[in-house]
Order: structure tokens, then sequence, then C-alpha cells
């Protein structure tokens, strides 16, 4: 039985506070970059949107030599973790089931860091069938107040997603599983977001704040419905690197009290959802 549109928007209210929870908790992380560095290296984040695998750990290393760049510990579904600073070039990104450190990656796949960008790579889909996608990140500040915003659609129960605000303006149209749409500049304020596709459907109350850029993530709820988890992909603040900021969850292995801030937030989160 479907949950009641209030419910619904109030939910993802809560998500969108614990979302703000997850950035500050990894704020300050990432060291600012010279403009001399900036095209050497680039920025990467990993997302698990998988609805039906469970937490995995999350290891970045070099394509030659094999050399471990970085590692997530514990990553679940929904979760979004902070940018890592990466010299530019190929590594092989692999996500194993939590504490199995000797299994077999339920995904292995080749990852490229483009100098002076940024990308976020996701697995998502059914465990079955897992697939990945690579999406470059617009980490440029709309300015003048304004906020910029794009959507990426995860959610399995739905091949596509219409994204659409309380007074009718349309956010995204015919969104395909798996893809990003187009950032666009909105204002900034509270946004009143229903959410359809599938025969499913779903709304959120959504705050961007000015001079920011950010990325609704498109996931299913435990009813088999829609939801969103907003991430900040910028913001305008001192402690933002060159071309973006820590963001989401999950956290390096060195980076225990962020990350065990972060689990905290995660676990509030899959909470409202069971």
């Amino acid at each position: 039985m479907h949950t009641s549109a209030h419910t619904q928007r109030r939910r993802v209210a809560i998500v969108g506070a614990l979302a703000a929870t997850l950035v500050a908790a990894t704020v300050g992380l990432a060291a600012p970059q010279s403009a001399s560095a900036a095209t050497d290296t680039g920025w990467l984040r990993v997302g698990h949107l998988s609805p039906d695998t469970k937490g995995v750990d999350v290891e970045l290393s070099s394509l030659s030599g094999g050399k471990k760049v970085f590692e997530l510990d514990d990553v679940t579904y929904g979760q979004v973790s902070g940018y890592q600073t990466l010299a530019a070039g190929t590594y092989v990104l692999s996500m194993r089931a939590s504490d199995a450190p000797d299994s077999t990656p339920v995904i292995s796949t080749d990852v490229t860091v483009q100098g002076g960008n940024a990308s976020t790579v996701v697995a998502y889909g059914k465990n079955k069938s897992l697939k990945t996608a690579a999406f470059t990140d617009d980490l440029q500040q709309p300015g003048n107040g304004k906020s910029k915003l794009r959507l990426v659609q995860a959610a399995t129960t739905a091949k596509k997603v219409d994204v659409t605000t309380s007074t009718g303006t349309k956010i995204a149209t015919d969104a395909a599983f798996g893809s990003a749409s187009q950032y666009a500049t909105v204002a900034s304020g509270k946004w009143d977001l229903d959410l359809s596709g599938g025969g499913q459907t779903g709304s959120a109350d959504v705050d961007l704040a000015g001079n920011t850029v950010s990325t609704l993530f498109v996931l299913d709820d435990s009813k088999g419905d829609l939801t969103v988890v907003p991430v900040t992909d910028a913001a305008a603040t001192a402690a933002t690197p060159t071309g973006g900021v820590q963001t989401g969850g999950g956290g390096t292995a060195a980076d225990r009290p962020a990350t065990d801030a972060v689990h905290a937030a995660v676990a509030a989160i899959r909470a409202l959802f069971h």
C-alpha cells in the first residue's frame, strides 16, 4: 500500500537534511588545488545505486602496476562518496561485498580521470545484472544566487521517469534508466517535486541553496515507489577545491571520524525505508 504524498514529502525532506549531514561530515577532507595542478589532476566519486546489492567495499587501483589509490568501506545503497583528487589517468574500480576482501568483485571496470574534470561513476541496476556508468560533472557554480541541477535516473522500477514541480515546471521528461540529464540553471529555494514512471510515483521536497550545483538521484524506495536523494556537487564555500567539494557518503579508511559520521547518517536514511 502506497504512503500518502504528505508522508513521502516528509520522508524525502528528512533525507535531504541527512544528505546535508553527509556533506558536513566530509567537507574539508579535500585539499584545495593550485591552478597549475588543475590539468594534472581530476576528481572522482563513486555511487552505490543497486537496491538489492548489500554494502560493498570499493577499491581504486592504478591500471599500470595495480597500486591501490584509495578505498571506501561499506558503501551502501543510495550512498555517494566524496570526491577524491586523483592524478589524471586510467584506474581499475572494483566493488566487493563488505568484509570479504578475497571475494570476486561484484563490479570491476576501468575508469578514466581527466585532468581538470570531475566525474561520478555509479553501479546501478539489480544485483544479477549490475551495470556501471560514468557521468561527467559540471561543477561550475551558476552565480547570481541561482542553482544548477541535474537528474540521475537509477530507479529499477521505471524505465523512464518524469520529474515536475508542483507548479507544472518540467525538470526532466522521459529520463531513461541509467542516464543523467543535462544541467539546468534554476531559481534557488524550496522545490516540491512530483515523480512518475513505470506506473510508480513519488514526491520530494528539495531545498536548493544559491550558487550550488546538485544532482538528484532517483532511486527505489522500500515500497516499490520512487524517491529522490539530493546530493550537493559543488557549493560556494571556502573549503571548496578547484572545481568541486566533497559530498555524499563513504570515506577513505584513513578518515575514520568522518566515515563514522557518514555511516550514522546513512543508517538513519535506510531506517526511513524499512
